[in-house]
């Protein structure tokens, strides 16, 4: 008998602290990553609960008409709030509440599923406004060399026709005339590298699903021999480049924005340089910059 006593009480305790149990609200506003401002009806839940803007009873469904969104009554703890919208990418944020601290107000950013995979500036009102790699045609791919550019890159003059030979010339063998020797191939020089003043703020979309953390990193850019690189391919043997001196390299700011969505900052080397973005440590594209 005095056993089950001692069994019912415990359980009145437990009763007694999970109705007391600390909760507090989780509020914020839906926002588009590239122009800043508030979305229309988002869509907003908090990963493996029942907190849902979808929810029938889900009462601050005018508030969603201005991107905002709450949810009360919510125990403290660790969570994953999750926004969304038609057409698009979604987000996963992290938040903790605490009993010192049990309310919480976010900043949600999602971006739509027409933007393509590569960098960009932010542009305010006007939307997203992309940075062409236009030396990627130049890039070569590298393991310790980091990244590298040809100086020049041989392409043929589509108005250059090489001139056909006669058949019956053919049939003189070394009395016939000789065979017109193929036209040389066009030498396209490297770009110039975008040149920036300031502060580095940028955007990068990342083309496939990022499970380790996104590196951001730029290094000065140095001319040199194509002997000294030998781990660089897609260089002609008396070629020279242009590589990344990976002792002078330089770590920029990766913040989480939306899936697949960065945004990078930083103070840029003096110089030349090469931006490179990388995971698990093979580069997934190169910039070529220059801060004056």
């Amino acid at each position: 008998m005095k056993k089950y006593l001692i069994m019912c009480a415990a359980g009145l305790i437990a009763l007694a602290m999970t109705g007391c149990e600390k909760t507090g609200t989780i509020e914020g506003e839906v926002c588009d990553a590239f122009t800043g401002k508030a979305l229309e009806m988002p869509t907003i839940w908090i990963d493996s609960t029942i907190y849902s803007t979808l929810k029938e009873k889900y009462k601050f469904k005018q508030e969603l008409r201005k991107g905002q969104f709450k949810f009360e009554k919510v125990p403290v703890g660790n969570y994953k709030v999750i926004a969304g919208r038609s057409k698009y990418i979604k987000s996963r944020n992290e938040v903790t509440t605490t009993e010192e601290n049990p309310d919480a107000k976010l900043k949600l950013y999602i971006y739509s599923d027409q933007i393509d995979p590569g960098m960009y500036v932010p542009a305010g009102d006007q939307g997203p406004k992309k940075i062409s790699n236009e030396w990627v045609i130049w890039s070569t791919q590298c393991d310790q060399s980091i990244a590298g550019y040809r100086l020049a890159f041989p392409q043929q003059d589509p108005s250059t026709k090489v001139p056909n030979v006669n058949k019956k010339d053919k049939k003189k063998g070394k009395k016939g005339k000789k065979a017109a020797a193929a036209p040389a191939a066009k030498m396209t020089p490297l770009p110039a590298p975008r040149v920036m003043e300031g502060k580095f703020e940028v955007f990068y979309r990342n083309a496939a699903s990022v499970t380790t953390p996104l590196v951001a990193k730029t290094f000065p850019a140095v001319e040199g021999k194509v002997a000294d690189h030998k781990d660089c391919k897609g260089f002609d043997a008396d070629e020279k480049g242009l590589f990344a001196d990976k002792n002078g390299g330089k770590d920029l700011t990766v913040t989480y924005i939306a899936e697949n969505l960065f945004k990078i900052t930083g103070d840029l080397l003096k110089g030349k340089q090469i931006i490179q973005f990388s995971q698990d440590g093979k580069t997934l594209q190169t910039y070529y910059f220059e801060n004056k």
